[in-house]
């Protein structure tokens, strides 16, 4: 679209001048939603609209939505509803896009007249255009047309000041587990060109500062299976970037975990301490009524080579509790794979059905109440297990990037992420902002959820490069 600037900062665009405007943006759900709503506010900027955290401002509003979990998708429906009153009071465009608006994009239309458009997961980098329509009287729409190019192609684009980047490498899912919606939301695999990716990863750190990536993908495993690459290869010349110095992935799937993947956690120096493999369960027949592809053998053989590989592995995961029809003897079993695993964290959600997958068109005998105990036994294992395996940090020093300032107990603290992705708090002893800066921090107590440490050095926002 061909723009030019007036004397009123108003842009031209096609037939229609875009003044200055702000878009309120609400993302649910996963990584990948965050780095696609960052990409949609990119395109947005050359509409001329700037963010904004007060929705009572906005001109645009924006969900970007989840379809994952029952819980995001009641707060969506809930937060949409509430925009009634804000488009009464003045002119507002609001909008959808995402995992719930690929599935249900008419649906919405029809049932929310105060929405202007939706739109799915594979067009967010025509946002452009649908605002466009809008903005010229464009009757209410819905866009969810798959990509059908043989080639997966995109250039990151960050919005922040962080040193942090996502950086999407794959998309979509082939695995088809019969709980999960992802292959209906987000499409069949598809990945970027190896040497792409590392180009726009240099980029990042020559042009934006970044210093540490955080690698996309539903399957991030399966990474280059249709072009030859894999995702080992990636990170090894990732690793060659310099400047870069932290890389992370996720989200793995345990059938796709090479033995090359495994050796590159023991070799890379730049490649993180920290595994988030999810399991789901530590039945077998769970698993395979899950239809995952692996048992709880080989996933613990898996994490085990891990941990050989490097010793300083931490590994997290995702527990389901209550799937369709799980007996209690299967849940036993997860609660015992829990404590022979010995997370550092774990992720765990009571099943709910996603409408399309193979696991919500059964009967369940289960109710809401049992899923509710087994939740909460999952929760309680795990606790005990991650406070012994944080108890194991006490005394050790760890490098780490620090990202947030806060208040712990009334006390004002610093707070970082490590390599193996735990949080630590310390207290400073002057006024130094160590926002963005690395440093070395020893562990002096922890807690199942909580890390409390104390300065060892500070190296400045560049790791101590010059």
């Amino acid at each position: 679209m061909e723009q030019n600037a007036s004397e009123t900062n108003s842009i031209r665009v096609g037939d229609l001048d875009f003044p200055p405007r702000k878009v309120w943006m609400k993302t649910y759900g996963c990584q990948m939603n965050y780095h696609d709503s960052e990409r949609m506010l990119s395109h947005l900027e050359k509409l001329n609209f700037t963010a904004t955290d007060d929705q009572g401002e906005a001109d645009l509003v924006l969900f970007n939505t989840c379809a994952i979990r029952d819980l995001a998708n009641q707060k969506f429906y809930s937060h949409l509803g509430e925009t009634k009153p804000l488009i009464q009071k003045k002119d507002v465009i609001v909008a959808a896009a995402g995992c719930i608006a690929q599935t249900e994009g008419k649906d919405l239309i029809k049932k929310y007249k105060q929405l202007n458009f939706a739109f799915g997961t594979d067009v967010i980098d025509n946002i452009g255009e649908m605002v466009y329509r809008a903005y010229a009287g464009d009757k209410p729409f819905s866009v969810t047309t798959w990509d059908r190019s043989e080639n997966y192609s995109i250039e990151t684009k960050i919005t922040h000041g962080s040193p942090q980047a996502f950086v999407n490498i794959i998309k979509g899912c082939d695995k088809f587990c019969s709980y999960c919606i992802v292959p209906f939301t987000r499409g069949r695999e598809k990945s970027r060109r190896l040497d792409e990716v590392v180009k726009d990863v240099k980029r990042l750190v020559e042009f934006s500062g970044i210093q540490e990536v955080t690698l996309l993908g539903q399957n991030v495993n399966s990474y280059g299976k249709d072009n030859g690459e894999s995702l080992a290869q990636l990170l090894g010349e990732l690793d060659k970037i310099e400047g870069l110095e932290l890389v992370r992935y996720t989200t793995s799937h345990p059938y796709d975990v090479s033995d090359e993947l495994v050796a590159a956690h023991g070799t890379l120096k730049k490649l993180a301490n920290h595994l988030h493999l999810p399991v789901q369960s530590g039945s077998n027949t769970v698993l395979q009524r899950m239809l995952r592809e692996y048992s709880v053998e080989h996933y613990l053989g898996l994490i085990e080579k891990m941990r050989q590989a490097n010793p300083q592995m931490v590994i997290t995961s995702d527990i389901i509790a209550g799937f369709p029809n799980e007996t209690e003897e299967e849940h036993q079993a997860t609660l015992e794979l829990l404590k022979k695993a010995k997370f550092d964290f774990v992720y765990a959600y009571a099943y709910s059905a996603r409408k399309g997958t193979k696991a919500a068109r059964g009967e369940d005998v289960l109710t809401d109440d049992i899923r509710g105990r087994r939740l909460r036994e999952v929760m309680d294992v795990q606790e005990d297990v991650q406070a012994e395996v944080r108890k194991g940090m006490e005394g050790k020093t760890y490098r780490m990037l620090v990202v947030e300032k806060g208040s712990f107990k009334g006390e004002t603290k610093w707070t970082g992420r490590t390599s193996c992705n735990r949080l630590v708090h310390f207290t400073p002893s002057d006024e130094t902002d160590y926002l963005w800066h690395w440093v070395d921090v020893e562990v002096l107590t922890t807690t199942a959820f909580s890390c409390q440490g104390k300065l060892v050095a500070d190296f400045g926002k560049n790791n101590g490069r010059a």
